[in-house]
């Protein structure tokens, strides 16, 4: 009998147990895989024009506001292409409840979509939107989740004067993972009576290659000023808005630890459970002249075949994972994560390396405990 098939014979032997013990390796391994996928994910830029923009808000805080002087000198600062004033508030559609939550974005209407070039506006649609001063601009997730159409009126509870904001819709962008309303700055400022400060400036770089030299720029041009300002590349503020929720990536640091550990435990008990069972044939193999570590190998040959299993189906497993959280976020603000949920090349070997590492780590000592016993040990525990 070859070595292969001498752990096979085992395995088969208790097809209940090994069954349920590569199931979990498999259902542990996708989690691991799972979440490393997503930490990754939270590290890549949404659009492949992120690397070209930055944001520039007020030191303090997030929510502060910056006066419009402060436009004519980011304009002046070598490699700028474009600078546009950026509002955002919280409105409601029909009621209060979350699901009928809207982000209402204020900016000039040409300047934005020249920033925001993946925005993806038919032509005529932008045309309608750029001609009428009280008219919108929204992002098909929201479109979609709403049932809003090129053409229809409607009217949000928002936190200005008044309580409410009253547009058109004139346009529906085509880049698929917006979900926001975008109004003109002029309309947005006269709702709010706010002509003088704004959000954040949202500011174009001629180039990749010219985007830290302008922050950089900008830091210094605009330190010693009433209100000081943080510039940072548009990747760099995804990542603070992140930050808000939370470390997340140590949060799923700690997920996939625990998971990892609990899935050591399982496996080592069922090797040991098996180690246990073979101990009569050890004796036999060690009788006839089988060294020591041909033993442990044996053993260790049962967790590689979890190894495998898990590797193997714990790949499926990750894809199921993603394709169904992936789904989940779709129809939400945060659809551009679910678009980055794909298994990729360092994610599977990540798993794989994984329930290797952990298969062999849950057997090493069970192994070593069954090897080191001599036959006349062995006979004596098993009778």
């Amino acid at each position: 009998m070859t070595f292969a098939g001498y752990v096979l014979r085992h395995l088969r032997a208790r097809p209940l147990r090994a069954t349920l013990t590569a199931g979990a390796f498999a259902f542990s391994i996708g989690l691991l895989g799972f979440l490393m996928l997503l930490s990754s994910a939270l590290r890549k830029e949404w659009s492949p024009h992120m690397a070209q923009r930055m944001i520039v808000t007020a030191k303090s805080s997030f929510f502060d506001k910056l006066p419009m002087s402060y436009m004519a000198k980011i304009e002046a600062t070598p490699g700028v292409d474009t600078v546009v004033p950026f509002d955002f508030v919280v409105g409601f559609h029909r009621d209060a409840r979350p699901e009928n939550q809207v982000p209402i974005q204020s900016a000039p209407p040409e300047p934005m979509l020249r920033v925001y070039m993946e925005a993806a506006v038919p032509a005529e649609q932008a045309k309608a939107w750029i001609e009428d001063p009280t008219g919108a601009l929204v992002g098909p997730l929201l479109a979609e989740k709403l049932g809003w159409k090129v053409g229809d009126r409607i009217v949000l509870k928002a936190p200005v004067p008044g309580g409410v904001v009253e547009t058109t819709i004139r346009a529906v962008m085509g880049y698929r993972l917006d979900a926001g309303l975008y109004l003109h700055r002029r309309y947005f400022s006269q709702l709010t009576a706010d002509e003088g400060r704004t959000n954040m400036f949202w500011v174009l770089a001629k180039s990749r290659g010219d985007v830290d030299r302008v922050t950089a720029a900008l830091s210094r041009a605009l330190e010693n000023v009433p209100v000081p300002v943080l510039a940072m590349t548009e990747r760099q503020w995804q990542l603070q808005f992140l930050e808000m929720l939370g470390n997340v990536n140590a949060l799923l640091g700690s997920v996939g630890v625990a998971t990892g550990f609990a899935l050591l435990l399982i496996t080592a008990n069922s090797l040991a459970m098996s180690a246990r069972e073979r101990r009569n044939e050890s004796a036999v193999l060690r009788v006839l002249g089988f060294p020591r570590g041909a033993i442990a190998g044996f053993l260790l040959g049962e967790a590689l075949v979890y190894g495998l299993a898990g590797a193997l189906f714990g790949s499926a497993v990750m894809w199921a994972f993603a394709r169904g959280i992936g789904a989940a976020l779709d129809k939400t603000q945060y659809a551009g994560m679910g678009q980055l949920l794909v298994p990729d090349a360092p994610a599977l070997l990540f798993a794989a390396a994984a329930s290797l590492l952990l298969a062999l780590l849950a057997g090493l000592v069970p192994a070593l405990n069954l090897a080191r016993r001599s036959a006349v040990e062995l006979l004596r525990e098993a009778g």
